[in-house]
């Protein structure tokens, strides 16, 4: 394998460690959050979206040459067929195009897994936002009812002991 296809399989593994990472159930979102709200990653993340074009722009480029190195290939399978070919030269053309296939599946592999790796990235950081408003909806209803609760209370008390006064005030008319 040539070291350009040595990086983006490297590359692919790396993603594939990454999003099995990222889906672990008992890292919290709001953890997931910290990380990716970090100093460090904000850093990356004004520029983030240059690397993210340059990257995609590469990707599919070498998506395109394992697509023609393929099509190059089964073309002189075809051609090979038509005529009376040495056994190992046969041999030789099936193993490019063994390569080139295998090229293929990885930079398909890789550029997809970079679109669901952002994709889930933006999704988790989306559900612990959600989850840190929702949890500040809940204290603030939480706190409007215990103030509704002792504007009540307070109402409550004061109609009893007007009641009560009225009471004693009626009492004290009559005696």
């Amino acid at each position: 394998m040539s070291i350009q296809w040595t990086i983006i399989a490297t590359f692919l593994y790396a993603e594939i460690a990454v999003v099995v990472l990222l889906l672990l159930p008992f890292i919290s979102t709001t953890r997931w959050n910290r990380i990716f709200k970090s100093r460090f990653l904000n850093a990356l993340e004004k520029q983030a979206n240059i690397y993210f074009s340059v990257f995609i722009f590469l990707m599919v480029l070498l998506f395109l040459d394992a697509i023609r190195e393929m099509r190059k290939y089964t073309f002189e399978m075809e051609e090979s067929g038509k005529h009376d070919v040495h056994l190992s030269s046969e041999l030789q053309v099936h193993m490019k195009l063994f390569r080139a296939q295998r090229n293929f599946y990885i930079a398909g592999f890789a550029l997809f897994l970079w679109l669901v790796l952002r994709r889930l990235v933006t999704l988790i950081s989306s559900q612990a936002t959600l989850q840190a408003s929702n949890a500040a909806a809940l204290k603030q209803a939480q706190s409007a009812s215990d103030a509704a609760k002792k504007l009540l209370d307070e109402k409550t008390k004061k109609n009893a002991a007007g009641e009560s006064a009225d009471n004693e005030e009626i009492g004290r008319a009559h005696v």
